[in-house]
């Protein structure tokens, strides 16, 4: 029916009507297999450094985009090997969302990376206590944004005054965006000890068409594979050291910790 090589790891399926079959018997044997976890992509940038890390060990300018979604991911399940025979054979169901939202994460997160050689700052996988996240966190002389990141290949995105669809679907993008930002400035202000305005941004990869039927919309809808490019033509309103003493805030994980003072509606 089939069988497994140990030496190369392959498995060789002799009769696809027992795919599903021989799936379920390896299992035990893939197992044990060893989890190995893939090296860092040498070619994320690294935070500039101008602005010192913070004393606590919890430094957001090391996360990786997606990093919350990677996590669940594992936990879900750990074998790296089981997760691309899932794949391979369509059982992938219930990783089938969260490998979608980590793929479009990984794209507008690489987008908005090159901010950096403009004078921004960019943290992602920005966690709260409640378990909840923001994508993205952006700094730079047009302001500070919160990203909303989401994956629709193919999709036809509308945005209007207080809602977002996806193929004619009514979606909570829009409130949750505004939510995020809403928290980030909060807490940023109460961090910096002066006013920080945020401004909520829904960064979609992969649409067909992107749609936007209001003049003035509360939340700004990007190309999230052009995320860079979209920002960064902004004008300018904060001066330099603001930026880094918003930058600062930001990276420290304490900063967020503040969130689990009020519930968390995303």
């Amino acid at each position: 029916m089939a069988w497994y090589d140990c030496r190369t790891g392959k498995i060789n399926i002799l009769d696809e009507s027992y795919r599903d079959e021989a799936l379920s018997a390896l299992t035990p044997f893939l197992a044990s297999e060893p989890d190995v976890t893939p090296a860092a992509d040498p070619r994320s940038l690294p935070a500039p450094p101008a602005t010192a890390a913070p004393s606590s060990s919890q430094d957001l300018a090391t996360n990786e985009p997606g990093a919350s979604l990677r996590r669940r991911i594992e936990e879900v399940e750990p074998s790296p090997l089981l997760r691309t025979l899932k794949r391979w054979f369509k059982l992938d169901a219930e990783l089938r969302p969260w490998e979608t939202g980590l793929q479009g994460e990984r794209i507008a997160g690489k987008s908005l990376n090159r901010l950096r050689r403009d004078g921004w700052y960019v943290l992602h996988s920005v966690e709260l206590p409640s378990g909840a996240d923001i994508d993205h966190v952006a700094i730079g002389p047009p302001g500070v944004f919160t990203i909303n990141t989401k994956h629709h290949r193919g999709s036809k995105i509308w945005l209007g005054d207080h809602a977002a669809m996806v193929n004619g679907q009514s979606t909570p993008y829009v409130r949750n965006s505004l939510f995020e930002a809403q928290r980030a400035a909060r807490l940023l202000t109460h961090t910096c000890g002066f006013p920080v305005a945020v401004h909520p941004v829904l960064a979609v990869v992969g649409a067909a068409t992107m749609t936007v039927r209001t003049p003035a919309p509360s939340v700004r809808l990007i190309d999230g594979t052009h995320a860079a490019r979209e920002l960064s033509g902004l004008s300018p309103v904060l001066t330099p050291p603001d930026i880094e003493r918003i930058y600062a805030a930001a990276r420290e994980g304490n900063t967020w910790l503040a969130a689990s003072r009020r519930p968390d509606h995303t």
